[in-house]
């Protein structure tokens, strides 16, 4: 993901106002592993993943999430040319604690769609979906899952991994030594039976199949279907988006809990990776689930002061 200097900065002093621990990354003498410390210089990662130079080394590091290339020291995974699940990285916490392993995709960790991204069990070499801070969605039971799409995820078993001429590219196909199936899952793990014909109003088709499904993201009540209107037409939040379309599609993915009290908005079909959080009061803030959220109107307004 790339962040302007600028921005980042930004980020660095936004979050270092809440009071957390500062995490600096630490770079082995031969410049080929990194790691993090606190700022007491305790080893919070010990420097066993590969130094691919995102960060350089004493830069402090304000992400809640951290994406790591490589595995944990004795942990292993083995590369498989046929299963299509596999997995190169660990994300952490700022405590050190692994959180999962992200399916290994676009030479990365697995992008966060929807508030979600696929996860592999190393063990069973199985795909689940997983929410950025380590909550199970849909347990790791499959060959193959693709990414969050209208709230819903298309799961495999019984596929393996064909690879094109070249070898850069990939796609699925049924696995002739195995039982083949494919079910259509909610981002809550149920299983959903499409209809030929629409059923209600909202519902909705997925790309790649020709049936109808029910919408996941619906409002509760009349102050959410107000909300979105409401936010849709905001010109700060097209601005997030990037979009001129007169209305955008939005949808509510997380609603507000104890722990973390406001709503989270994504902007369904629209590839990126800007969150919109609404706080009770109507304040809004832009996340992407690693940095430290900030007010909307000031994260665009350093956009536009970087892209000068």
């Amino acid at each position: 993901m790339i962040r302007s200097s600028l921005f980042f900065i930004l980020l660095i002093s936004t979050f270092f106002a809440s009071g957390q621990e500062k995490l600096y990354l630490f770079v082995t003498a031969d410049s080929a592993s990194q790691g993090l410390k606190n700022q007491s210089g305790e080893i919070i990662i010990p420097a066993v993943h590969p130094y691919l130079g995102r960060w350089s080394a004493g830069e402090s590091i304000p992400d809640s999430i951290i994406d790591f290339y490589g595995l944990p020291k004795d942990v292993t995974f083995q590369y498989d040319s046929i299963r299509p699940a596999y997995t190169a990285n660990t994300t952490f916490n700022r405590e050190g604690k692994v959180l999962y392993h992200a399916f290994f995709f676009d030479n990365g960790a697995d992008y966060i769609q929807e508030g979600a991204r696929r996860f592999v069990d190393i063990q069973s070499g199985k795909m689940g979906l997983i929410h950025p801070y380590g909550n199970v969605l849909i347990p790791a039971q499959y060959d193959f899952l693709s990414s969050l799409n209208q709230g819903y995820v298309m799961a495999y078993n019984g596929v393996k991994r064909k690879t094109e001429a070249g070898g850069e590219h990939w796609s699925i196909v049924p696995d002739e030594t195995k039982r083949y199936e494919r079910v259509v899952l909610s981002r809550q793990g149920k299983a959903v039976a499409g209809t030929s014909k629409r059923a209600a109003k909202d519902d909705i088709q997925l790309y790649g199949d020709s049936l109808y499904y029910p919408a996941v993201y619906t409002v509760y009540h009349e102050e959410e279907r107000n909300l979105l209107e409401r936010l849709a037409k905001d010109k700060d939040v097209k601005e997030l988006f990037r979009t001129d379309a007169p209305a955008l599609k939005l949808a509510i993915i997380e609603r507000p809990t104890k722990g973390a009290n406001h709503y989270v908005v994504a902007c369904i079909g629209n590839f990126g990776f800007d969150y919109l959080l609404v706080t009770p009061t109507g304040e809004l803030y832009q996340t992407d689930y690693y940095q430290p959220k900030q007010k909307l109107a000031t994260y665009l307004q350093h956009l536009r002061e970087g892209s000068r």
